[in-house]
Order: structure tokens, then C-alpha cells, then sequence
């Protein structure tokens, strides 16, 4: 059941106009005062404002039982997909009764897990929590952040699995974007941020951190930021770099560890979205890159010239949202009219299968080793919590690995995407999500939420608001709005700058 509530009287703002002329046109801004966030009255005006919500939730009768219904679908466990390395399992669990992650190993697929490091222990508030940064390729060493509380910045250590025991060397406090650990576990390389800009060192095992030296990096300025990583067959290290908020502008280098090469430039100059798998000896390019909605180029890091490019994947009406490479074999997801289509290809871009996915929704993955058959992909739709499943990329079998069991019938839920027109007559998506039945006359409580900026895509995911909201009879809309990246860079761009309008128009 449903609740209006007649709230006190909203608290006034004041306004004190300030016109400036900006670029020919004259804007009146009466509001301009509120942007100082710490003087007092801008102070004074959030108390108000927190004091009225406060007072008009708190009339709210079945306000404790929408909180109690949001801890039972909150209160479930977690996992990630799991990382596999020389045959063992490393996987990331939240149980309910913790609040956050803990780290776990197993010898093998079906045997017991064994707790490798838990934050929870470490502070009485249980505010630590911690980022798996590598796994060696033998699964016998880790590399991990540790966080306190809300902090960006953590500390970095390695911790032996056989002993579940910390190595003595710690990399201090930093923001870190990157840990690659040495195939051989003799040192790693990692990429941190500095005040001129991201820079990439190594660690010699055994030694201290403050003697690490830079080795790549010192032409990159604050604007950047970046990472790097080690292909699975040990040979090739490779950065990625990009510039500004939106990524827009990338470049990559790769390096042959094997004959102790130089740092050489593979991607540089191009104004264009690009991400980057390795395979072997060769590496993938996801890139809009004269491609709006994406396509796929593979690349000879022996001869990494752009004139020995190749292009194995066209692009498609589709979006290419992302690739990934596992069992020899390549996997891209597209977003067609904004759920995932998963297919698998060859090395060279011929079509193998597609990935079948349990209904309309949003998959992940399927993510794994070059070298490994088995890989894992996650998928979950509005009114479905997420699964993993483990997928074999040589016949194309598939398991379910871990499901969430949230406390929740999504037998009893039906999705459907319409299409509606905007204000200047472009057509819009929109997942309307109800129980089964309902009769969709105007009588039902819909909440509607969307976001269209920074190429980023609203996806029909299962969330603990969707659920809830769902679970009291209510209508859950998402819309995709423009400036989005549901539809490639022409749909991101329609709703950006002077086309902003078109954003709040979609929604309205």
C-alpha cells in the first residue's frame, strides 16, 4: 500500500539574482549564492531542507517496513566471478551477516573454501575493506589494497596463499590504479597516481618500496590516468592511458618483457574510446575509432605499426559495450535496443556461437584465461538477482556457478520495453517493470528513474529499490535518455553541451 503525505510547509529560498552574458547570451542565475557550500547560509538552508524531509518521511506508516523489506533483500551473499589461477579458485564472498568482502581460495573447483584475508576483523567498525589488485599466474602469491573507511587512497601488500600469511613489503598509502605481478613472483609493476600525473614503477620482491624506480610514464600530466597489466602468457606488458572524465581519448604501449625491449606506442594521436584484451601474442582493440558504435581490431604486438592493424569484427546497428578473451577464443557483448547479446568468435573474427542468455537483460564476461577452457559470466535482468555462470568456450556448456538468493518471487514480475516520443519526436526506450496482471489504467504508484550523460548506459539490471518497490505493487520505469551510451556516440552526443535540453525533454 501506497501513502501521499501532506508534508509542513517547504522551507522558502531565497533568491538573489546574478545576470551575466555568456558567449552573446544573457543568463539570470537567482541561485548562484548556493554554490558556496560552506558559508552560512547556504549551511543553514541544507539543515532546513534535511530537517523538512526528515519530517515528511517520518510520517510515513509503512516507512519501518519498506526498511526492514530493504535489509531482508539487502541482507543476502554476494559473490564476484572468480578468478582462477594454477587451478585455484579465488573468489570475493560478502556472507549477509558481514558488511564487506571477504577473500577466499580453493585448491580446486568443487573443493572447500578457505579464507585467505578478511577485512571485517581488522576494525571494530568494520570500515576496512580491501581490492584484489593481481593474482600470480601460479595462484600462489596475491597483490591487495587495503582501504580504511572511505578513503581513495590505499596501502598495497602481498600475501602468500600457501601460508595466508603477508610478505614484508608494503607499498605505502597512494592511489593506485594498477598491480601486474611478475609471472616468476620476483617483483611487480604498478601504476600510481602522482601530483604531475600517473606513473608506472616496479617492485623488486624482497626490497624496499621507497628505492622503487619509475620505468614509464613521466609525459603524462594530472588530466590522465591509466593502467597496465601482464598478458597471461607472460610476455607483454601493456598500459592503457586515458585523458579527461569521459576516456575519450586514449593510448596504449606495450612492452616485450621477454627481450627486455623498449616501452612501444601501439595506439597514440586518436581521438577515439579504445579497450584493450590480450590473447597470446596478439592484442584486441575495442575502439569507436572511426566506428561510432564500436568495432574490433586485432593487433601483431611483434609489429604493432598501425598500418598492420586488422580489423576482425566490423561494426554492427548495435553497440559494442565490451569484449573479453578466454579459452583462445574472443567474446564481445552487444547492447541491441539495450539488453546483451553475447556471441564468441575464433582468433581471427569468425563467428563461433552465441552465448545464450537466460532472458533479456544484462550479461558480463565471459571472463577468463587465453590458456583455460572454463570462463564465467554474470547476467541479471530488472526482476532477476544476479547469477554466474561457468561457461566452457570450446563446446559452449554452461553451469550455474552462484545465484543470489534474494528473498523475492521473480516468477512473479514481467518486463516490457515501449518506445515513446520525445519532445522533438525521437523515440525513447523505456523498461516497464510490474507484477504479473496488473492493469496498467493510471491507478498504480510508478516510480520512474533514468540518467543520460557521459556516455553512460542505464541498463535493466536487478537492483534492492527495483525489488522493493516491485515487492509493494508498484510500476518501476527506466528510460534511456540521450547523451547516454545505450546507442553509440551519436545518441551520447545528442544530449550533450548545447543538446542538453534534449536530456531533461526525454524524461519529462
Amino acid at each position: 500500500m501506497f501513502l501521499a503525505i501532506a508534508a509542513a510547509q517547504q522551507p522558502a529560498t531565497k533568491r538573489i539574482p546574478v545576470t551575466e552574458n555568456l558567449h552573446g547570451v544573457t543568463i539570470t542565475d537567482p541561485y548562484r549564492w548556493l554554490e558556496d557550500q560552506n558559508s552560512p547560509e547556504t549551511r543553514a538552508w541544507v539543515e532546513a531542507q534535511m530537517h523538512y524531509t526528515e519530517t515528511a518521511l517520518g510520517k510515513i506508516p509503512q516507512r519501518a517496513q519498506i526498511a526492514q523489506r530493504l535489509a531482508e533483500i539487502l541482507k543476502v551473499d554476494a559473490m564476484k566471478p572468480p578468478v582462477v589461477r594454477g587451478g585455484r579458485y579465488f573468489i570475493q564472498k560478502r556472507p549477509a551477516n558481514q558488511n564487506q568482502y571477504i577473500l577466499y581460495f580453493r585448491q580446486s573447483g568443487n573443493s572447500p573454501d578457505t579464507v585467505l584475508l578478511d577485512p571485517n576483523v581488522l576494525t571494530p567498525d568494520h570500515s576496512s575493506s580491501f581490492e584484489l589488485m593481481d593474482v600470480s599466474r601460479d595462484g600462489k602469491l596475491i597483490a591487495y589494497g587495503l582501504r580504511q573507511g572511505g578513503q581513495d587512497e590505499t596501502k598495497v601488500a602481498f600475501r602468500n596463499a600457501d601460508t595466508r600469511q603477508d610478505l614484508t613489503e608494503v607499498l605505502p598509502a597512494a592511489l593506485y590504479f594498477s598491480v601486474a605481478i611478475k609471472p616468476d613472483r620476483s617483483g611487480a609493476y604498478y601504476m600510481k597516481r602522482q601530483e604531475k600525473g600517473p606513473r608506472l614503477y616496479y617492485h623488486a620482491m624482497g626490497t624496499e618500496a621507497g628505492r622503487d624506480r619509475i620505468i614509464f610514464g613521466e609525459q603524462f600530466g594530472p588530466t590522465q590516468l591509466g593502467g597496465c597489466d601482464i598478458s597471461s602468457n607472460g610476455r607483454w606488458l601493456f598500459c592503457q592511458i586515458l585523458t579527461g572524465s569521459a576516456g575519450d581519448k586514449v593510448e596504449i604501449y606495450a612492452q616485450d618483457l621477454s627481450n627486455g625491449g623498449p616501452m612501444t606506442p601501439v595506439v597514440t594521436g586518436l581521438d577515439a574510446h579504445f579497450e584493450v584484451e590480450v590473447g597470446g601474442d596478439r592484442m584486441y582493440l575495442l575502439t569507436t575509432w572511426k566506428a561510432p558504435n564500436g568495432r574490433i581490431l586485432a593487433v601483431d604486438l611483434a609489429h604493432p605499426a598501425r598500418e598492420n592493424w586488422k580489423e576482425v569484427i566490423p561494426e554492427r546497428k548495435g553497440v559494442l559495450s565490451a569484449i573479453s578473451v578466454a579459452g583462445g577464443k574472443l567474446s564481445a557483448i552487444w547492447l541491441d535496443d539495450v539488453h546483451s547479446h553475447v556471441e564468441v568468435f575464433d582468433q581471427d573474427g569468425k563467428f563461433v556461437r552465441e552465448l545464450k542468455l537466460p532472458s533479456l537483460g544484462v550479461a558480463e564476461g565471459p571472463f577468463g584465461r587465453w590458456e583455460s577452457d572454463e570462463a564465467f559470466y554474470t547476467f541479471s535482468s530488472i526482476g532477476q538477482p544476479k547469477s554466474i555462470f561457468r561457461y566452457s568456450m570450446s563446446s559452449g556448456s554452461q553451469s550455474l556457478w552462484f545465484q543470489e538468493k534474494v528473498p523475492f518471487d521473480s516468477s512473479s514480475i514481467e518486463v516490457k520495453q515501449v518506445w515513446y516520443s520525445s519532445k522533438d519526436g525521437t523515440k525513447v526506450p523505456m523498461f516497464i517493470a510490474s507484477r504479473k496482471g496488473i492493469k496498467r489504467d493510471g491507478s498504480n504508484p510508478v516510480l520512474l528513474t533514468a540518467y543520460g550523460g557521459f556516455n553512460v548506459s542505464e541498463l535493466p539490471i536487478s537492483s534492492a529499490t527495483s525489488l522493493a518497490w516491485l515487492d509493494r505493487g508498484g510500476v518501476y520505469a527506466l528510460a534511456n535518455l540521450r547523451g547516454g551510451g545505450e546507442f553509440g556516440e551519436a545518441w551520447h552526443k545528442a544530449g550533450m553541451l548545447d543538446k542538453k535540453q534534449n536530456v531533461f525533454d526525454d524524461f519529462i
